[in-house]
């Protein structure tokens, strides 16, 4: 088995001091994707902007080792360096990746010589077919259009096509597809898993799409309060969810039989997490009175499947 390419332990990250996201622990070896996934406020972005160095969070405690490397007693400079010459990000706007007024071709161009990638004489044959790979045709006349001439959806596709052609070991998403028709949707989809496929490369997907975890993930994470509450191979947290706010999201999904979805009442807490207690209590159709003063720990219920609720309630 192949060494770890990116582990966490125990990290803890927030803003201004504050913990926003706590004790995530797991570890990925190359080529493995990782869905990310959980309501609007449970940390998923936060977490991606901490592993790509972004200065608005803070590592407050913890350890990320990317290749043997532990990267926490790095200066925040040179910590930076290390992520970005190893990890890209797709951002879920794709206002986030591009000034709206230089061109497609300026842009691609800065971005891989600043990466040590670009090479004039095979620039237009390899832009071209990263974006054919995404249903963007006439390369030529795209790479010489601003983004704001064209759509969301565009915006992000091309964000993807650079993306490709950084060809980086691993691969962050934030709601990459979420600007897109079900369509490009499903093609996206289908070009991450090659890139896992061909290239190998590592990826960490954050979306509220449990279809899309469902395609692509090796590997699914479920997010709350800032906590990992489930973790495990895909097919077995998304069949055999053990976690009560597992449970609800898969019964919030709707389904081919015509069966109403379930909703879930309330919404998660927005101060960050916990200190002790299961912060899903308040809205679990299961919670008992110890579930106030349990600590948070992961727990094993299977091969590979981790959980965290505190009474221990399994699904059948």
């Amino acid at each position: 088995m192949s060494e770890p390419i990116l582990s966490l332990s125990r990290l803890t990250v927030g803003y201004r001091g504050r913990a926003a996201v706590a004790d995530v622990s797991f570890t990925l070896r190359r080529g493995e994707i990782l869905c990310l996934v959980g309501e609007s406020g449970c940390g998923k972005s936060t977490l991606l902007k901490a592993l790509i160095s972004s200065p608005e969070v803070t590592l407050l405690s913890g350890e990320i080792t990317l290749r043997g490397e532990s990267l926490c007693a790095l200066s925040a400079k040179a910590r930076a360096k290390k992520c970005r010459e190893t990890m890209g990000m797709v951002f879920q706007s794709p206002g986030a990746a591009f000034n709206p007024i230089r061109t497609y071709r300026a842009q691609f161009t800065e971005t891989l010589k600043s990466h040590g990638k670009y090479d004039a004489a095979a620039f237009e044959r390899q832009a071209a077919e990263a974006l054919g790979k995404l249903e963007l045709q006439d390369g030529e006349k795209l790479l010489r259009e601003c983004p704001y001439a064209l759509s969301g959806g565009m915006n992000q596709r091309m964000a993807l096509s650079l993306a490709m052609l950084l060809g980086q070991d691993i691969l962050l998403g934030d709601e990459p597809t979420s600007a897109l028709d079900a369509t490009i949707q499903l093609q996206v989809a289908k070009e991450l898993k090659a890139l896992r496929d061909d290239s190998g490369v590592t990826q960490i997907v954050v979306t509220h799409n449990v279809a899309l975890a469902r395609f692509l993930a090796d590997r699914i994470g479920v997010m709350y309060a800032g906590r990992l509450v489930e973790l495990g191979g895909a097919s077995e947290v998304l069949n055999r969810p053990q976690h009560p706010y597992t449970r609800s999201l898969m019964a919030a999904v709707p389904t081919l039989g015509g069966n109403m979805p379930a909703g879930l009442a309330g919404q998660p807490p927005l101060t960050g997490p916990a200190g002790a207690g299961c912060a899903f209590r308040d809205r679990c159709p299961h919670a008992a009175d110890g579930c106030g003063a349990r600590i948070y720990e992961l727990r094993q219920v299977g091969e590979d499947h981790l959980a965290a609720c505190c009474e221990g309630v399994r699904a059948p």
